[in-house]
């Protein structure tokens, strides 16, 4: 009688599949109190995704990493596309901007020009913060008081 690898693997992967989804079926028929609720959002300053290939804290909980964990002492950092977004815009007196993310930290991203002809401001594509010329402020802090 001959043995095939496929069913001495199946086995005990199958067992373990099986444990894995009764403990997830369970978590899942509670409902979540207030706490589990902000618990859940994305960040805390965040109820959703803002990425569609990013995928939701919910379903990221459901990972065996994550089972038996307190989930209180995971990290929540804060969205930093909310926080970027009430980053003032820089006005340069120049029609090129440069912008090489915060190096004196020791963090950043590679140095590029951003053209600043157009009278909106520009956004840099790695960091996000927002640069405009010093000549057309007045523009755009009217249309961004409306």
């Amino acid at each position: 009688m001959m043995i095939t690898r496929r069913s001495i693997i199946s086995r005990p992967t199958t067992r373990l599949l099986a444990r894995f989804q009764s403990s997830l079926s369970k978590e899942s028929t509670s409902t979540p109190d207030a706490k589990d609720s902000t618990r859940l959002q994305q960040a805390p300053n965040r109820e959703t995704t803002w990425s569609r290939s990013q995928a939701s804290r919910t379903e990221v909980l459901n990972h065996a990493k994550f089972i038996q964990k307190d989930l209180s002492k995971q990290p929540q950092p804060y969205a930093a596309i909310d926080l970027i977004a009430k980053q003032p815009v820089r006005y340069i007196p120049d029609r090129i901007a440069t912008c090489a993310g915060n190096k004196q930290l020791g963090q950043g991203h590679p140095k590029i020009y951003i053209n600043l002809d157009p009278k909106r401001p520009a956004t840099c594509g790695y960091c996000g913060l927002r640069f405009a010329q010093e000549e057309y402020r007045e523009e755009i802090e009217a249309s961004d008081a409306h």
